[in-house]
C-alpha cells in the first residue's frame, strides 16, 4: 500500500497492490471506507472532477462508480429515488445529495454530441491491382464532395458499401463492383433476425443486418465508455439505399451509450435533394462553412 493522498476532499485514498483503490474517510473517531475495483477507477476519477465534493459525502463517488457502469448509468441511478434516498452499494444517499450529484453530471453532458457521418460508396472506382484504402479506391468529383464532407464535418465517417457493408475509409480493399440490386431476391440459408424481428431470407436481408451491426459497433466504439456521448448519425444515402435499410428496420433499432439520433441531409435539407449535382452545392457549401 502506498502513502495515503489527499482526493475527494475529505476522502483519502490508498493505492492497493492489485491495482485496485482503497477509499477511506475519518468520521467522528472512525473510519468508513471502500474499495473502487480497477475497472471502475476511470469512472470514479471522472466522478471526482464533475461532482462537487464539497456538497456530497466523500465516499459518494466511489459508491456511484462501484454500482453504475458509465455517467449515462449514474445519472439514470441517481434519478431514480424511492423514498427519498438511492442505495449504492450499500450506502444510502438522500434526495439532496442525490439531485446535487446528478445535476453535476447533467451539465457535463451538456455538450455537443458526437457526429458520426456515414457516406454510401460510389459506383465509379478505380481499377486497381492491389487493394488499397477505402477511400482511395472510389472516384469523381460526386465522391470527392462525399469525402470532404466526411473528413470535414463528422468527428468520425465511414463508408457504407453493398459489397463490405461499413468501411474505414483506412481499410483496404480490392476492386468490386456491386450495388444492392445484385441482392435482391437471392436466398439464403441461415439463421438470424433482422432489426425489425423478421427473419433473414434474402441476401439483401444479410447485407442489411451486416450494416446494422455495423452501425452499432461504430458507435459504441466512438462513443462508449465511461464518458459516453451523445450521437448525430448522418446518413447521406440515396433513396435505393436507404429504402432497403429503412424497410428492414436497420436505422430505428440503433442504439447508443447514450441517445442516437439518425438524420437523412440529401432527403431532409432542402438545398441537397434534387440529385446529385444539389447534393454536391450542398455539401460543398457546409465544407466551406467549416472551414471559413
Amino acid at each position: 500500500m502506498t502513502d495515503a493522498t489527499n482526493a475527494n476532499d475529505g476522502a483519502r485514498e490508498h493505492e492497493l497492490p492489485n491495482g485496485d483503490l482503497a477509499v477511506a474517510h475519518l468520521w467522528v473517531g472512525a473510519t468508513k471506507a471502500t474499495t473502487v475495483d480497477a475497472e471502475d477507477r476511470p469512472l470514479y476519477e471522472l466522478l471526482c472532477d464533475i461532482i462537487p465534493t464539497d456538497e456530497v459525502p466523500d465516499l459518494m463517488p466511489a459508491h456511484i462508480a462501484r454500482t453504475c457502469d458509465d455517467l449515462v448509468d449514474a445519472r439514470d441511478t441517481l434519478g431514480d429515488v424511492t423514498r427519498g434516498s438511492v442505495d449504492l452499494d450499500g450506502g444510502c444517499y438522500g434526495m439532496g445529495y442525490c439531485r446535487t450529484a446528478k445535476a453535476a453530471i447533467v451539465e457535463h453532458r451538456d455538450r455537443d454530441p458526437l457526429t458520426l457521418v456515414a457516406v454510401g460508396c460510389s459506383s465509379s472506382k478505380h481499377h486497381v491491382d492491389d487493394p488499397v484504402p477505402a477511400a482511395d479506391l472510389y472516384k469523381h468529383s460526386y465522391w470527392s464532395c462525399k469525402r470532404d464532407y466526411g473528413e470535414t464535418i463528422g468527428d468520425e465517417y465511414r463508408i457504407l458499401s453493398a459489397k463490405h457493408d461499413i468501411l474505414h475509409p483506412e481499410r483496404e480493399i480490392d476492386y468490386y463492383d456491386r450495388s444492392v440490386d445484385d441482392l435482391e431476391g437471392i436466398p439464403v440459408d441461415r439463421s438470424g433476425r433482422l432489426p425489425d424481428g423478421r427473419e433473414v431470407q434474402t441476401l439483401l436481408d444479410e447485407w442489411a443486418l451486416r450494416v446494422y451491426n455495423g452501425l452499432q459497433t461504430w458507435i459504441h466504439e466512438a462513443a462508449g465508455g465511461v464518458d459516453a456521448q451523445d450521437v448525430e448519425l448522418e446518413v447521406l444515402l440515396g433513396r435505393n439505399y436507404r429504402s432497403r435499410l429503412e424497410d428492414r428496420g436497420v436505422f430505428d433499432a440503433l442504439r447508443g451509450p447514450g441517445g442516437v439520433s439518425v438524420s437523412f441531409p440529401f432527403q431532409e435539407v432542402e438545398q441537397a435533394q434534387g440529385g446529385n449535382g444539389n447534393q454536391m452545392g450542398w455539401m460543398t457549401d457546409e465544407v466551406d462553412r467549416v472551414e471559413a
